[in-house]
């Protein structure tokens, strides 16, 4: 099971929906994690953005549900529009509300990505039972993801990771952890961890810091040069 949802648009394409909330981090008083809304905007749309293209959707859509206050709204749509220009995506609809009647006392934003993908281009169910498994990044949160920068997927290598041939799936990680994605996509239940304990398989990522990627286990090696110094495999027991 994948964080998103599909909905059929003809024989052919379907509809995706990725989204993604934040509360509790930005520059009001009470929020827990102190940080610039502009870094909270980039975080928050990474994710739902990371969903969307997974999947190997494109998007068209970005909604924005705005919780802070109507002096952030254009910093938001700019960071969006950003971002997106930076990987090559361009003539985005964006859109959204903002709550303007109750001033909240802590941060919170949501971003909602819609995108099309063609069913025969689907990247979903395309892992064979052979299949090794490896993350890419490392799983953080809240102070980790601003103390920890250099070891959060850049978004640039989080593209390369899907178009390699040898790479079957890329799957981004949430909150609940990698362990978690590997029962709730592929259902693995056996006990993997990371080869050298490189990381806490059962860790929260936060905003995406990493993915899971499956790959053709012949390839492992040139995976692992191509990208050296980021993947970490996970083995049994």
């Amino acid at each position: 099971m994948r964080d998103v949802i599909f909905i059929p648009l003809s024989a052919h394409e379907e509809l995706v929906i990725a989204a993604d909330g934040a509360g509790g981090i930005g520059e009001k008083k009470q929020d827990v994690v102190q940080t610039s809304y502009q870094i909270l905007s980039q975080y928050t749309y990474r994710v739902a953005l990371m969903e969307c293209l997974a999947v190997g959707a494109v998007p068209f859509a970005v909604l924005v549900q705005n919780f802070i206050s109507d002096e952030v709204w254009q910093m938001v749509i700019n960071e969006i529009r950003s971002m997106s220009e930076q990987i090559g995506l361009t003539g985005l609809e964006i859109g959204g509300s903002t709550e303007s009647n109750m001033p909240l006392v802590q941060s919170a934003l949501g971003i909602t990505v819609l995108g099309k993908v063609a069913k025969d281009e689907k990247k979903v169910g395309n892992t064979p039972d052979d299949a090794a498994f490896a993350v890419a990044g490392l799983p953080l949160y809240g102070e980790e993801v601003l103390t920890r920068p250099d070891d959060v997927l850049p978004l640039d290598l989080f593209l390369r990771l899907l178009r390699h041939p040898a790479i079957y799936e890329v799957v981004p990680v949430g909150s609940n952890g990698v362990k978690h994605e590997l029962e709730q996509v592929w259902g693995v239940t056996n006990d993997l961890r990371a080869e050298g304990d490189r990381l806490d398989v059962r860790k929260s990522a936060g905003p995406a810091t990493c993915v899971i990627i499956s790959f053709n286990e012949a390839e492992k090696e040139e995976l692992g040069s191509e990208f050296a110094g980021w993947l970490t495999p996970l083995k049994m027991g």
